[in-house]
């Protein structure tokens, strides 16, 4: 009884490994230049406004998941060799109001101290 409890969790373990194993070799959007990081959304599939002139780009997951883009095996995927530079990029445009904010006022209280020890 116990060498086929044993030969069950064994059998149930290769074949977690051989799962894990299977996905290993799938290609991330995280890893791809057109992936945008702070929208979650693929430059590479989208159309344009004709209104605004803005682009509408399909969100990731969406063009994964039809085979007709880029699929489960990624056929468009292009390595981002630049991953940090894009990813902080993004991040600054997308909060590059509080980081303007943050620099005036850094700046006004460094220019009232500098008044002020000149006044002293």
């Amino acid at each position: 009884m116990q060498i086929y409890i044993v030969y069950i969790f064994i059998t149930n373990i290769l074949k977690v490994e051989a799962y894990l194993l299977e996905n290993t070799n799938k290609k991330i959007c995280a890893n791809c230049k057109f992936f945008i990081s702070n929208e979650n959304k693929c430059s590479k599939f989208g159309d344009i406004d004709i209104i605004t002139g803005k682009y509408n780009y399909e969100y990731a997951t969406l063009v994964r998941n039809n085979e007709n883009k880029c699929g489960e095996d990624a056929i468009f995927f292009k390595k981002n060799y630049f991953k940090f530079l894009s990813n902080t990029f993004d991040f600054l445009i997308d909060k590059s109001l509080i980081i303007i904010l943050v620099g005036y006022i850094t700046f006004s209280y460094y220019c009232l101290f500098c008044f002020i020890t000149i006044l002293l």
